[in-house]
């Protein structure tokens, strides 16, 4: 099993025996984890303020995991939260979606 390692913003800075432990247990059972050095916040300090902004942070990092062809593998509540929210909203809304793609096709992304 291999996975891609979303840590969001609080656990590196302030909850690094998370991650730690996290680690040693997951490698104890044999699941690789890829570290994806690009991902950003996930967007959930912005969803009330900015809505545009929130999903778009989301749906980077789920682009930056198709882009490696990994499923994501999320510590942070807040960060699983939004970008299952994110998947919803750009599911459902296929101009939300679209806009969303013109933005990331600047880095060479895609959210599908």
């Amino acid at each position: 099993m291999r996975y891609a390692l979303f840590l969001g913003c609080t656990i590196p800075a302030r909850l690094p025996q998370y991650e730690s432990s996290a680690r040693a247990v997951l490698e104890g059972l044999g699941v690789e984890l890829t570290d994806i050095r690009e991902f950003n916040c996930c967007g959930y300090p912005l969803r009330n303020t900015d809505h545009t902004a929130a999903l778009l942070a989301a749906a980077r990092n789920l682009a930056l995991a198709e882009r490696n062809h990994l499923p994501l593998l999320m510590l942070c509540q807040c960060g699983y939260g939004m970008l299952k929210y994110a998947t919803h909203i750009l599911r459902e809304d296929h101009t939300a979606k679209e806009h969303i793609n013109t933005i990331l096709k600047k880095e060479d992304l895609e959210y599908q």
